[in-house]
């Protein structure tokens, strides 16, 4: 899996490089081949002016389909939005994942039998 990761705002050090990897192939690494490049964008968003201004924004693309995982979050901590978009993407990339595979798998005209892909 290539992980692309972009900051606005801030330098991209080595400890938050090795956190948002991690993150992402504990949160898409189960999904193997069926995610394409993964982009995360970290941005400050206030700047210097302080509040709640740390977004993370994950886009995982699934390959053979025409929609992506997207995970968009706000937070105090960097960290903790880095957290919480893996696994919010993760939650939404076994949604979007399992939802194909059962549609591929029944055969409407006989109920309790499999069908392979493509077929029918």
């Amino acid at each position: 899996m290539n992980i692309d990761i972009r900051t606005f705002g801030f330098a991209l050090t080595n400890a938050i490089r090795a956190h948002v990897r991690g993150r992402v192939e504990a949160a898409l690494g189960w999904a193997g081949d069926a995610v394409g490049v993964v982009t995360v964008r970290l941005d400050d968003v206030n700047a210097d002016r302080g509040g709640i201004d740390k977004r993370c924004r994950i886009v995982a693309p699934l390959r053979g389909r025409r929609t992506a995982c997207v995970a968009d979050v706000v937070s105090n901590d960097l960290y903790a939005a880095v957290d919480e978009a893996a696994a919010r993407v993760r939650r939404v990339a076994g949604r979007r994942l399992a939802r194909r595979i059962t549609l591929e798998r029944k055969d409407p005209q006989r109920p309790g039998t499999l069908v392979a892909a493509g077929s029918g």
